[in-house]
């Protein structure tokens, strides 16, 4: 079955996909982008300003990203399972707004300093950010699980991928540029409360682009009345441990998080402590990444197109390997801008196009081997796993301190050896995780180019 015979086939919503609907959809990467560039600086503030012991914040992410992972699976079957509103605003729709409601307010509580005792400052950094969690979750795994049911050709989610890869890495630069040097002239709270003025302003014209159509509303209420929504918690979640595709993407996803969370995370400490620098000189090097990124997602669009998703995203993983191995030789400003630079030619790939198209395609095939539209419990399980991400970074990094004697107070004045430690737990360390992710993800994950293209076929004759 060619992508031409596949195209000659009715694709349900397909004629109410617009390019100004699909801008309007990718905006979300706006909001949530700003949001989590402004939620990255959480970990350096917890250390740097509140002078919280790397110990201390590991354990914070540990309760944090155990709450998470429960709230993740709840909320997405919650998500599968609702009827009450479907008929009226749609399935994912109020998710999203309730989550885009009250998430982004609560981020400005994480940079508020309530007291100087560190247990208190503890407890109350673990409830704000999970509480902001919570409403973000509510948002990432709907928006995630309407994707797929709303965009059903190829054509038309490649276009909502590479147009969301460019929007965001240009919303990326603007928030890597913007927060540090917000940060440096108005402190963290000033900065906060600007992004999230911001991220607020976004969610206007995202919110035409995730309004379901009057005839998907009709479709999914229908799909709710003859329960091929949802299933029992326990088939559900027996079917997706079996699903070794989805558990491949998985697996990919939870090691690109936590080595992208060492890559990323590791830059201020690395900047400031190890070179010296200020924390507005992490602008350049975001900068790099994020523009070679969003310049290059069309080409992976292409590139995905022609040889498939599996090998498309193979490739973007080695290329990201390959960059972390060049990032442990960074003596200086200019090497750092050089290797973020090389790395964003992989990211382009790993941390969105493709993989965003892996997803679609995963829950595709999950669907027409259950029968049933599921996708925010699939999506849920995926969001399982990735959030304990942070916190094995954050332990990561606290061996690494502990093993190598660093020390966030003596900011340039640490040891050799503890600058050894904060170039080597954002390059070797997430080399050798996505090593891991990148053979558990070619052994496991077999849907080809021509069966991904099936399984949409199949979706139209099963009505689904």
């Amino acid at each position: 079955m060619t992508e031409k015979e596949y195209n000659a086939n009715k694709i349900k919503y397909s004629e109410t996909i617009t390019t100004k609907r699909i801008v309007l959809f990718t905006l979300s990467g706006a909001t949530t982008g700003l949001l989590f560039a402004m939620w990255g600086q959480i970990q350096y503030f917890t250390a740097d300003v509140l002078l919280i012991p790397q110990l201390w914040i590991a354990f914070i992410y540990l309760v944090y990203s155990f709450v998470e992972a429960i709230n993740d699976p709840i909320i997405g079957y919650l998500a599968d399972r609702s009827k009450r509103f479907t008929s009226r605003f749609g399935k994912r729709y109020p998710w999203i707004m309730i989550g885009l409601i009250f998430g982004p307010i609560i981020l400005v509580f994480s940079f508020v300093q309530i007291s100087s005792s560190i247990p208190i400052l503890v407890i109350w950094l673990i409830i704000i950010m999970i509480l902001h969690d919570t409403f973000m979750t509510s948002v990432e795994i709907n928006h995630n699980a309407l994707f797929p049911d709303l965009f059903r050709g190829s054509s038309h989610r490649g276009k909502v991928l590479w147009i969301g890869a460019m929007l965001g890495g240009i919303i990326a630069i603007v928030a890597n540029v913007l927060i540090p040097n917000l940060i440096t002239g108005i402190g963290y709270l000033g900065a906060v409360i600007i992004v999230v003025i911001i991220a607020y302003l976004f969610v206007i014209p995202y919110n035409f682009g995730i309004k379901e159509p009057k005839e998907m509303k009709s479709f999914r209420t229908e799909l709710d009345t003859t329960e091929r929504s949802t299933s029992p918690v326990k088939e559900i979640l027996k079917r997706v441990f079996k699903d070794k595709n989805w558990m491949g993407i998985v697996i990919a996803g939870f090691c690109w998080a936590v080595g992208g969370a060492c890559f990323l995370y590791g830059l201020n400490f690395f900047v400031q402590d190890n070179l010296g620098l200020e924390i507005a000189d992490t602008a350049l090097p975001l900068l790099m990444i994020n523009l070679v990124g969003f310049g290059l997602a069309p080409l992976w669009v292409y590139i995905s197109f022609s040889i498939g998703n599996k090998k498309a995203f193979i490739i973007g993983m080695i290329l990201n390997i390959i960059g972390f191995f060049l990032l442990f030789f960074v003596t200086n400003l200019t090497t750092l801008i050089l290797a973020f630079t090389f790395q964003g030619v992989g990211f382009s790939a790993t941390s969105g196009v493709i993989y965003g198209l892996l997803r679609a395609e995963g829950i595709d095939n999950a669907s027409v081997n259950s029968g049933k539209r599921e996708e925010g419990s699939y999506t849920s399980v995926w969001k399982f796993f990735t959030a304990f991400s942070y916190f094995f970074q954050t332990l990561i990094f606290a061996i690494v301190s502990g093993i190598t004697g660093y020390d966030p107070a003596l900011g340039a004045g640490n040891s050799d050896t503890a600058k050894f430690g904060l170039i080597f737990q954002m390059s070797i360390i997430p080399m050798i995780i996505f090593l891991i992710g990148t053979v558990a993800f070619a052994l496991m994950y077999k849907i080809s180019k021509e069966e991904a293209i099936e399984n949409k076929v199949k979706l139209v004759e099963m009505n689904l």
